[in-house]
């Protein structure tokens, strides 16, 4: 049947092609040097939640990249494509640095009678100290070498490891000048989705809802492009070996195999592609990005034959920590549907952005059995076994709940030069609409002077029984232990690019 499927979509991929033929092709510097589906589509959304960029993993290597001592090409020369390449006659070597400190109180319940506004259940200091190295080598006009590591406070673990590691390591190269080539770890960029995105299924990570600009951490593989002459048509395949800690047991059968053609349609444009790894759910997936006036419009759907999340089925009571046994399973031989769609909105003139989106989650809990796993757990957290551990139970029905729901959305919304150039404000909404909870982030920036910005925000965790809400079983107000309230003030220092 999952040959059936590959079939199916890699015909439709090729029926995608034949009717792309009659586009012009555009060959830029970043189309053929195998960046494209790296950086975000141009539908999709931008980075609008406030965030100062200080992040050290925000910065992909295009972006740290600078063209000081690079001599360019000249574009036409011998009518090569080649010759739209940079070239250096020396390694550039860079990176950012990022550094911040914070303090945060937490009040997991102040809106009781009780609660003394003056004694925080919990405090924490936050602190940031972390950079990023790299080196970006392109001795010739048709051949690239790139390599990032990462390090961070504190430098090493429990054990006396070092903090440190490769994030990124490649070479950019091509055949014939027609299809251009990239062999190594680096990031992939499949899906257009700015909180979620549902068909980037290469990544090693998912994007952290709270921090959607940063770079993730991508997979070793070969990635094949080719741009159809004469056309905005292109072509990417990709070979990819499995994230395992013993390379030596992997086989060719592990390798998995993706592809993506890319279009335009009017002044959409339109991406599909499909995925197979033995043992893993088959995946067929579809972009779009446009616009509809002043809106940048993206949308996501990716249908799958069976699903590779794990799912708990049953919960029952055990003797030993953490005193929760939990029954897994995963959906088989069956289609499984997730999507997403969101907007993008901006005005220079106002220094105004904003972004939403909503997700629908099809590889997770129907509303029913999720609020009988639910009462179950909370039945055994009711009565505990003899000498069992509340904080460990109360840890293991935080994972059961975790993204839990099949519905979600997320709202950004971030002003800059409010009233003066230093002051930025920003709001961060993400909301479970499965079970009527969600979070609101407020938060208030203002920059002393370069390389020195001063910030103050608060965290609202929030639920409902109202309507289908879940109240105390809600996600958001379970994972921060009630409908607590986390106010901070920090500073980022120093930070910056080199």
């Amino acid at each position: 049947m999952r040959k059936a499927v590959l079939i199916l979509i890699f015909a439709l991929l090729a029926a995608g092609a034949a009717s792309a033929q009659d586009i012009q092709i555009i060959t830029d510097e970043e189309a053929l040097f195998g960046s494209a589906d790296e950086m975000p589509v141009e539908g999709a959304a931008p980075p609008a939640d406030g965030k100062t960029g200080d992040s050290l993993f925000s910065a992909s290597e295009d972006e740290l990249f600078q063209d000081e001592g690079v001599e360019r090409i000249q574009s036409g020369a011998e009518g090569t494509a080649v010759a739209a390449f940079l070239k250096t006659d020396a390694v550039r070597i860079g990176g950012t640095f990022t550094g911040s400190v914070d303090s945060e109180w937490t009040w997991t319940d102040p809106w009781t009678v009780n609660a003394d506004p003056l004694d925080p259940d919990a405090a924490s200091l936050p602190t940031a100290l972390s950079a990023l190295v790299f080196f970006d080598a392109r001795p010739e006009e048709d051949y690239r070498v790139y390599g990032s590591a990462k390090t961070g406070w504190p430098f090493a673990d429990a054990d006396g490891e070092p903090n440190i590691r490769v994030f990124e390591l490649f070479s950019d190269f091509n055949w014939n000048d027609a299809v251009f080539l990239r062999f190594g770890k680096h990031t992939v960029k499949w899906g257009v989705g700015y909180f979620w995105s549902p068909a980037d299924v290469l990544n090693l990570s998912a994007i952290d809802v709270e921090d959607p600009t940063a770079q993730r951490e991508g997979p070793i593989s070969l990635r094949a492009h080719f741009p159809v002459p004469g056309t905005q048509t292109n072509l990417w395949g990709y070979l990819l070996a499995p994230n395992v800690a013993d390379a030596s047991a992997l086989e060719p059968a592990d390798l998995a195999a993706a592809g993506k053609l890319e279009f335009l349609v009017g002044g959409w444009e339109l991406g599909m592609g499909a995925f197979y790894q033995q043992d893993r759910a088959p995946k067929a997936i579809m972009t779009a990005t446009g616009a509809l006036g002043r809106f940048n419009l993206f949308g996501e759907a990716v249908l799958g034959w069976g699903s590779d999340t794990n799912l708990a089925t049953d919960i029952e009571e055990s003797a030993s920590p953490p005193y929760i046994t939990v029954s897994l399973g995963k959906i088989e031989d069956e289609p499984v549907f997730s999507g997403t769609g969101g907007f993008s909105w901006s005005e220079s003139d106002w220094n105004l952005a904003v972004s939403g989106q909503y997700f629908f989650n099809g590889e997770s809990y129907e509303d029913s059995d999720r609020k009988t796993l639910i009462a179950s757990a909370r039945d055994i957290q009711a009565s505990p076994p003899a000498g069992s551990d509340a904080g460990l139970l109360a840890t293991s029905i935080k994972g059961l709940i975790y993204g839990s729901g099949r519905h979600y959305a997320g709202l950004s919304v971030s002003k800059t030069e409010l009233w003066t150039e230093d002051l930025s404000v920003s709001l961060l909404a993400i909301a479970n609409l499965s079970d009527l909870s969600g979070m609101v982030a407020p938060t208030v920036s203002y920059e002393l002077f370069e390389r020195m910005t001063l910030r103050a925000g608060a965290t609202f965790y929030w639920a409902t029984d109202l309507l289908w809400g879940a109240g105390d079983d809600g996600e958001y107000v379970v994972v921060a232990g009630g409908p607590a309230v986390t106010l901070s003030l920090g500073a980022s220092l120093g930070g910056g690019r080199f």
